[in-house]
């Protein structure tokens, strides 16, 4: 599972990647806050969506699972509900992905964050991965428009949230992302073709069937490890999460072979 990215960018260069691109309200003209973005406090971030037109809008990370019907337990539930196997939503057609893979929008980011697990190392290391020769790029995603109750004042109001497409890692993400139940899996990074595709209005099952079986080469990918990037350890030199931090060098090159230990926690 990927369930921390970064977005350090502003609206300007959205702007420039989808021409005619609207902006809905409440946007910011700056994303320096979301140098590091995580799932767990189910923020909203900016979304390229295509609903009858091209539009930037606010939306949730994690679906409300909507056959859920108490409401408290729904939003637990929607942890699980951050990541979206992509090999589902076309094969799958009792997948609650499969009922929402005409929902396509886009996650713009400018790089993700993958821990790995270090022989010698107590804590998993966080790295940072993003697309060789891009400024951002744009992680495909589904989305759903639901109906949610206000608990306070009883109120209906519309509720949109998303989910991160994801494939089996290439060799270069096994490698980073080594551990865990969900090891060996990373966001689906596409080409920009294929992101610009994505939200067209008139992509089919076979279109986004070819589209899901894209698997980005190792080499198109850049990565680096940071410090840590969850909880409130202060920065070294008062860098930013997405800084790279080298450990002292004690870290093994990609490609190296290293076993792991069989203790770890996260950061």
């Amino acid at each position: 599972m990927c369930r921390d990215i970064s977005f350090h960018s502003d609206i300007e260069m959205v702007i420039r990647d989808f021409e005619g691109i609207k902006l809905a309200p409440g946007l910011a003209n700056q994303f320096t806050d979301m140098v590091h973005v995580t799932c767990e406090a189910m923020p909203a971030h900016p979304i390229v969506v295509n609903r009858q037109m091209l539009a930037l809008a606010n939306m949730s990370w994690g679906v409300v699972p909507t056959f859920v019907t108490d409401l408290r337990e729904r939003q637990v539930q929607r942890r699980n509900y951050v990541n979206a196997r992509s090999e589902r939503v076309i094969e799958d057609k009792t997948s609650y992905w499969h009922k929402l893979r005409n929902n396509r929008c886009l996650i713009p980011a400018t790089g993700i964050f993958e821990h790995r697990k270090v022989k010698g190392f107590k804590n998993k290391i966080p790295y940072h991965v993003s697309i060789a020769g891009r400024e951002q790029f744009y992680i495909p995603a589904l989305y759903q428009v639901s109906k949610e109750i206000d608990p306070q004042t009883g109120e209906a109001y519309n509720f949109a949230s998303f989910t991160m497409l994801t494939r089996e890692a290439n060799q270069k993400m096994m490698w980073i992302h080594n551990d865990g139940e969900h090891k060996h899996r990373m966001p689906l990074f596409l080409t920009k073709e294929m992101e610009q595709a994505w939200v067209l209005d008139d992509l089919g099952d076979d279109d986004m069937d070819e589209i899901f079986h894209y698997c980005i080469p190792s080499n198109d990918l850049v990565h680096y490890p940071v410090f840590s990037i969850r909880g409130s350890k202060a920065q070294p030199d008062g860098k930013g999460k997405d800084a790279p931090h080298d450990w002292g060098g004690k870290l093994p090159e990609y490609g190296a072979d290293d076993s792991t230990l069989e203790q770890s926690s996260l950061f």
